[in-house]
């Protein structure tokens, strides 16, 4: 079996999907550096057991996102960085283990989130609050049940993080959040699995729910702007170790 089938998105993805993975993270890791080609379609389909039509669908998607130009009768090559779409969702999530780009990542969030959460303490309805609400007390629950629960506790903490975003009331910060829904992810993760990681961000989470429910934007803004330096040291740590 090739080490494509036999690779972590198995069965849950569709053949294409499978594909443009398996050639966006080889891109964006290096493993096909900038500015050099791609193997040819044929030896592509042979090597991942897809045909080429498969394969040049795949490298299509990936023209689409900057990553690579493919021409007829010369092959295709791998665009300088500065050309590819950093924002799209599945780029974001292939760069999910480059140290630099998460750190890039988190500097975002820094720079939007507390402001997002100012506004969403002048601008929350009741279904978000309800919604955050819920939230929390679902990453309370899930807490206690660590590291069982470590999956279901990241999925109530990424919903909290991109109802905060929604309750700013800004569509360019909802949208935002959606495309860092891969960052956000692995921040979340980073800080779960550390010892003592979620009981340092569970008050902090309380404390920005608490201002954005309260109508208090300056206490939103720096509890949100704390839980986030606390998810950079996390991650930070988790790379040293």
């Amino acid at each position: 079996m090739n080490s494509f089938s036999a690779g972590p998105l198995g069965r849950h993805r569709t053949m294409h999907g499978r594909v443009v993975d398996w050639l966006g993270e080889r891109v964006v890791s290096g493993v096909y550096a900038e500015n050099s080609q791609l193997p040819n379609e044929s030896d592509l389909a042979a090597q991942l057991g897809v045909s080429r039509g498969g394969v040049r669908e795949a490298v299509k998607a990936l023209a689409a996102k900057g990553l690579v130009d493919p021409r007829p009768r010369i092959g295709t090559r791998v665009l300088p960085r500065s050309s590819w779409n950093l924002m799209d969702r599945q780029v974001i999530g292939w760069h999910n283990t480059d140290p630099a780009f998460v750190r890039d990542l988190l500097e975002l969030r820094l720079i939007v989130e507390p402001g997002a959460a100012r506004l969403a303490a002048e601008r929350v309805d009741s279904e978000q609050v309800e919604a955050m609400s819920a939230a929390y007390d679902a990453m309370a629950e899930h807490a206690a049940r660590l590291p069982q629960d470590s999956e279901e506790f990241v999925a109530a903490d990424l919903a909290f993080h991109l109802t905060l975003l929604r309750a700013s009331g800004n569509q360019l910060v909802e949208q935002l959040g959606r495309l860092l829904e891969s960052g956000l992810q692995h921040g979340l993760e980073a800080t779960s699995e550390l010892p003592g990681g979620v009981e340092r961000t569970l008050p902090m989470h309380r404390a920005v729910l608490d201002a954005v429910r309260r109508g208090r934007p300056d206490a939103a803004a720096r509890a949100c702007r704390k839980l986030i330096e606390t998810t950079a040291d996390a991650m930070a740590a988790r790379t040293e170790s």
